[in-house]
């Protein structure tokens, strides 16, 4: 059996495979371990695909001439999800917006194989909820009959933030430098934020206080984010940085230790605590990361 990944040949020892599907599922786990995913199938030069279980099972190994496998890799998956929930939902309120019934009628149907995708894809929460939880919610009060329907404001006003913050990851997948530029002249601006927060823990604005935390902490998240991206596409220039007489991977590792300790005072409500975190902790090292970022020339060379 001959076996090719993107035209390429390569040596697969068969173990107790009995079928196409069965060293399939070997490739598989070996793409991914290597950063791709399989996207399309041929079987002795019929198409097939990863999912189509019925007809890779009725192929004995022993039948198999050639199997050539196309993989891609698993940012352009990732981006391919994202764009896919991005259509679903502008489409929706565009329906909505523009008073589309039969748009809004055949989205509504898919609804629910969006909703049982959806945690997997952007692993994002609402509150302490999953999103799909959130989006269940508010489609409760969402109702549609053959004359007419009716879309709540709070429902149309979450798909429109949901839209922005899928945009801004499909922007991440895309430029993640640019990204990046962008999120550190964001994250500079809230290093005053974080000094104010003790203040107000200590006056007793708790409530004002934790939704500041809460929003730098999302920042924090996309800048995670991109970062990871960034270290898979190999930007030596960024991750070659030394903080404080430290690499740039244990700085990190230490920033994202705090973090975890403000998540931590958070859930707890230790105001004491989440108070000496930001201001002795997070602030300095957000802005000696912010400061020594500045300096990368694959940033200052990148235009927004």
């Amino acid at each position: 059996m001959e076996v090719r990944v993107n035209e390429n040949p390569i040596d697969v020892r068969l173990e107790n495979e009995k079928n196409a599907q069965e060293v399939l599922q070997q490739l598989d786990s070996w793409l991914l371990s290597e950063g791709f995913f399989i996207s399309s199938v041929l079987v002795n030069d019929t198409a097939t695909s990863p999912s189509d279980t019925n007809f890779l099972e009725s192929c004995d190994v022993d039948e198999i001439r050639i199997m050539e496998i196309s993989a891609l890799p698993l940012d352009e998956l990732a981006y391919e999800r994202f764009s896919t929930l991005l259509n679903f939902f502008s489409y929706f309120l565009h329906g909505v917006n523009s008073g589309e019934q039969q748009l809004i009628s055949d989205l509504y149907n898919e609804l629910p194989h969006i909703t049982g995708s959806i945690d997997y894809i952007l692993d994002l929460k609402v509150g302490n909820k999953p999103v799909s939880e959130a989006l269940n919610s508010l489609f409760e009060s969402f109702s549609l009959t053959e004359e007419d329907y009716y879309c709540p404001d709070n429902l149309k006003a979450f798909l429109t933030n949901l839209c922005f913050y899928i945009e801004g990851r499909i922007r991440e997948i895309a430029n993640p430098l640019l990204e990046l530029k962008s999120t550190i002249s964001l994250i500079q601006a809230q290093i005053p934020v974080l000094e104010e927060i003790p203040v107000l823990l200590q006056t007793g604005k708790e409530r004002e206080a934790m939704e500041k935390v809460i929003a730098f902490s999302e920042i924090h998240e996309k800048l995670t984010r991109i970062f990871s991206l960034l270290q898979e596409s190999d930007k030596d220039d960024i991750f070659d940085l030394t903080i404080n007489g430290i690499s740039f991977m244990e700085f990190l590792k230490e920033m994202n230790m705090h973090f975890q300790e403000l998540t931590e005072a958070l859930e707890s409500e230790d105001t004491i605590l989440i108070g000496d975190l930001l201001e002795y902790e997070i602030a300095p090292k957000i802005e000696q990361l912010t400061d020594n970022l500045n300096t990368i020339p694959s940033l200052a060379g990148t235009s927004t």
